[in-house]
């Protein structure tokens, strides 16, 4: 667990405050459930600007570090949790359509978060409290955010439910062009004790299903949540050894989500075991190793914006490496510690608050309606929609909404090495693809095939001869629309 802070047990009642009444032991469970989660998710955030090389061209990009910076060293100001939520939040949009898909989940959560704090902000308004104190929780003493823990499970458990669904198609489960089998052998390659053998990557396969389909429920689950918390400390630990960009920045993310869905107990005993790593190591030296660790990581993301390659991901990861292993331990501990689960009666969720897992659902179920194919949670799970072709197991193209999955392109000849390799590759790619690339490109040349037909384009100087190749996307339509090329042949490899 993060280092502690002194928990803050909230205001005593006062005869003269009728506003301000002491803190029930379960509201103050969750003010430190949200202080242990807002640190863990600022180192979260760091390992984000790690993985992902846009942040530094954006001013958005230098607040959130600053931002990260400032929740791991005041955890328990609920005022900066809300301004980061809304900072990820628009630096998320503003990366649209080109980010990764945990990021996008993430921005979901901003966006419930954002809409929860701007209810207890009218709500506290309405009561008179000055606005110093509109960050300190309702008038029961529970924390802003706390209505959002049920919406949050759901969306939660539909995250990894839609992966699942996505990976039971023909070529996830054939080891041969497999992502998990892929994955496993560049993971093996860096823990040599995992056998090289094709069985292996058979039991990689079945395993990741397994393990998706089953961590969910039995973390959310009263009678299951220990197993389902070594399990899924587990798996996403191996995850983060991929040398993919941006796979150990979501096993962060998760390690930081796991303390808003652990029982209540749970977090009585972590508070228990923080306070007495404060009581025999003192404040200041945990104070002190937490900002060597802050500036260890700032020092890597300043040097890093200054190159064209993403040379923080490979030297930050022995930190998440560390850092996750002192986490997974530190949950570990607390587990072994924890006493049976007492339950809590849950906070009243505001129903709009239930607009998370609705948008989780909606955008997991996109390849399905004809709509975009990234960022749809089906990351590296070989699933094929496009070109009236289907791999899935049973699950078909349930309507059309717009034919984007249909119009594709076969790229014959071009001047631009992009282009050209998707030929060498042999990829199809949308139309609508096609067309977001051209724009990007000021002079390029092109021979492709589209519906049995050959054409060509070629752009001068950002001028097209083609009009309607040479006319860009609107920004929301090409903020909401994202297509991953399609393998010609028969199997679908594996790609993100």
């Amino acid at each position: 667990m993060p280092s502690p802070e002194p928990i803050d047990r909230g205001p005593e009642p006062h005869s003269s405050d009728t506003r301000t009444p002491a803190i029930s032991p379960p509201n103050r469970t969750d003010q430190v459930r949200w202080m242990l989660f807002t640190q863990l998710w600022g180192w979260a955030l760091l390992m984000h600007h790690a993985s992902f090389d846009k942040w530094p061209h954006s001013p958005l990009g230098w607040a959130l570090l600053g931002c990260a910076a400032a929740l791991v060293l005041f955890p328990r100001r609920t005022e900066l949790l809300a301004g980061t939520a809304l900072i990820e939040f628009l630096f998320i949009q503003q990366g649209m359509p080109e980010t990764a898909n945990h990021l996008m989940f993430e921005g979901f959560v901003c966006f419930t978060w954002l809409f929860a704090f701007a209810l207890q902000a009218g709500a506290a308004r309405r009561r008179r409290v000055p606005w110093r104190k509109v960050w300190a929780g309702d008038e029961q003493g529970r924390h802003p955010l706390q209505g959002s823990l049920l919406p949050l499970s759901a969306a939660f458990l539909m995250l990894y439910w839609l992966s699942v669904l996505h990976k039971l198609n023909y070529d996830f489960i054939d080891p041969e062009v497999s992502c998990a089998s892929y994955m496993y052998r560049r993971v093996s390659e860096l823990l040599p004790f995992m056998p090289a053998a094709r069985w292996a990557e058979h039991l990689a396969i079945w395993g990741t299903l397994l393990a998706e389909a089953a961590v969910p429920v039995l973390l959310l689950h009263r009678h299951t949540w220990r197993f389902g918390l070594v399990t899924a400390l587990a798996f996403h630990l191996l995850l983060g050894f991929d040398p993919t960009p941006g796979i150990y920045s979501f096993t962060g993310l998760l390690y930081a989500l796991f303390i808003l869905l652990l029982p209540g107990t749970f977090v009585d005993s972590a508070a228990t075991q923080l306070e007495r790593l404060r009581g025999k190591v003192g404040r200041r030296p945990l104070l002190y190793v937490r900002i060597a660790g802050l500036l260890l990581w700032i020092a890597i993301l300043v040097y890093s914006s200054s190159r064209h390659d993403r040379w923080s991901f490979g030297v930050g990861f022995p930190i998440f490496l560390l850092w996750s292993l002192l986490v997974a331990a530190a949950y570990l501990y607390t587990l072994s510690r924890t006493p049976a689960v007492t339950v809590h009666p849950p906070a009243r969720t505001p129903v709009w608050l239930w607009v998370l897992p609705a948008l989780v659902l909606l955008s997991g179920f996109n390849p399905y309606l004809g709509l975009r194919t990234q960022l749809s949670f089906s990351m590296f799970s070989n699933l094929r929609t496009e070109g009236g072709r289907t791999n899935h197991l049973f699950m078909p193209r349930l309507i059309t909404l717009q034919p984007y999955e249909d119009d594709l392109v076969e790229i014959v000849e071009s001047s631009d090495p992009g282009l050209q390799s998707l030929k060498e590759k042999e990829l199809l790619l949308p139309y609508f693809e096609f067309q977001a690339m051209i724009n990007e490109l000021e002079n390029v040349q092109a021979t492709y095939l589209r519906n049995g037909q050959e054409h060509k384009i070629s752009c001068v100087d950002g001028v097209c001869d083609d009009p309607d190749l040479g006319t860009p996307h609107p920004r929301m339509r090409r903020a909401f629309f994202y297509f991953r090329p399609v393998d010609k042949g028969p199997k679908m490899q594996c790609r993100h």
